[in-house]
């Protein structure tokens, strides 16, 4: 436990220093630790450039090599400002993030619904998470992932609770979530991470097989509550604008065969985006790791 305290101490440092830096030195430093964490996993860099090539077989090499540095240095960015977020005020957090239809929410909030907002680990998706609330003047319930190191999990709670959103653990968010919906708050989760093979979607993501979480759609269709998928894309300037899109799902039922294609439009959304923006993704995941 004193290594998963002294790593707890090393990100606060980082941070301390991050919050410090304006933005050009900040992405600067981003692009450097990104190259660092290639050359600690070289199986992951492998990992990222065969996620890569398969998802752009047309492409040449110096367009793969693009996007995997790309996408690293993108890593790297996004680790630097959520370290730094500890010491940012949530006014400024804020002005990070342009939503460019945040009255999306209010509109749909409006016809007595909840609503379930979807994303991937595109650009600064902890920013996404913690400004989405603040934007819209709404508590937020947000589904996470536990992190093995329970000191950073702590913090990392707490960072996104700070705001006024929830929490709930991926592994526990069954009955919260429906809890939420039932009483109209807005829910929101990340859907492009594998999901469980033997009780979830298969459905091709860029020509593969991938194994998509039904949950979004299924709660969306159940509940009668409106999906939206959000889509942030940082700028030139370290900004990040938002666009938020609301998914088609007025000729569907809750039935399974419905669930499933709900999930491939929001999947198609997902794919749409990164095709868009590759470098802000997160091409490290082991995306297609069911894929036969």
């Amino acid at each position: 436990m004193i290594s998963h305290y002294s790593l707890l101490m090393l990100l606060r440092f980082v941070g301390y220093i991050s919050a410090a830096f304006p933005h050009g030195i900040r992405q600067k430093s981003g692009y450097i630790l990104g190259r660092l964490l290639m050359t600690l996993s070289s199986s992951r860099v492998a990992i990222t450039r065969d996620n890569i090539i398969k998802a752009f077989p047309d492409k040449d090499f110096t367009f793969h090599e693009e996007v995997l540095y790309g996408s690293y240095a993108n890593l790297g960015i996004v680790l630097l400002e959520i370290a730094a977020m500890y010491f940012m005020s949530n006014q400024l957090i804020a002005s990070k993030m342009t939503f460019t239809n945040i009255t999306l929410i209010d509109d749909i909030m409006k016809r007595g619904k909840g609503i379930v907002i979807i994303s991937g680990h595109l650009a600064n998706w902890e920013y996404l998470a913690f400004t989405a609330g603040i934007h819209a003047r709404k508590s937020f319930l947000l589904v996470a992932k536990d992190q093995r190191n329970p000191y950073i999990n702590e913090a990392i709670t707490n960072m996104r609770t700070r705001a006024g959103n929830a929490t709930v653990s991926m592994e526990q968010a069954a009955k919260p979530l429906v809890k939420a919906l039932q009483h109209h708050q807005p829910i929101a989760m990340l859907i492009d991470q594998a999901a469980d093979p033997k009780r979830d979607a298969i459905i091709p993501l860029f020509g593969r097989d991938a194994v998509v979480f039904e949950a979004p759609a299924a709660l969306s269709l159940r509940y009668q509550t409106p999906l939206v998928f959000a889509v942030p894309i940082r700028q030139k300037d370290g900004t990040y604008s938002v666009t938020l899109t609301e998914i088609p799902m007025d000729d569907l039922s809750d039935s399974p065969s419905d669930i499933i294609t709900l999930t491939k439009r929001h999947t198609a959304f997902l794919e749409e985006a990164i095709r868009t923006h590759p470098d802000q993704w997160t091409w490290q995941h082991n995306r297609w790791k069911y894929h036969a």
